[in-house]
């Protein structure tokens, strides 16, 4: 049997959750304190994920770059073609904080979605 050791983020309080396991079957989890470090642990172990936050061009705004961010958690193994899909976008101002920038990002069915408004910039 092997063990792995995860830093719950689950809440403020970080525990260190050991998982003993056995190719992909959990075969036991100790060291959480609440049902929520559990759960997280058996995602994180099934399932890494993480919310991706980058910026991308943008046109004719105050600034060069628009702050985006992933609608929920992309799969670890598709960070790298997410940002490399995210690298060649090039928006045109004005855009609202919201607003979807890319819709089904890499076909994860995830949205990457704009984290602040940026008006056309006065010329």
């Amino acid at each position: 049997m092997l063990t792995k050791e995860y830093t719950c983020t689950a809440c403020p309080k970080g525990c260190k959750i050991e998982v003993e396991y056995e190719g992909e079957e959990i075969k036991d989890i100790s060291g959480y304190s609440c049902m929520k470090g559990k759960e997280y642990v058996e995602d994180e172990f099934h399932d890494p994920r993480r919310i991706l936050t980058t910026t991308v061009k943008i046109k004719q705004a105050k600034y060069p770059r628009l702050p985006v961010r992933t609608n929920t958690g992309v799969p670890k193994d598709r960070l790298d073609c997410c940002l490399d899909m995210l690298i060649k976008v090039e928006l045109e101002a004005p855009v609202t904080i919201g607003d979807k920038v890319v819709e089904d990002v890499c076909s994860t069915g995830i949205s990457v979605v704009a984290s602040r408004s940026l008006e056309k910039k006065d010329r």
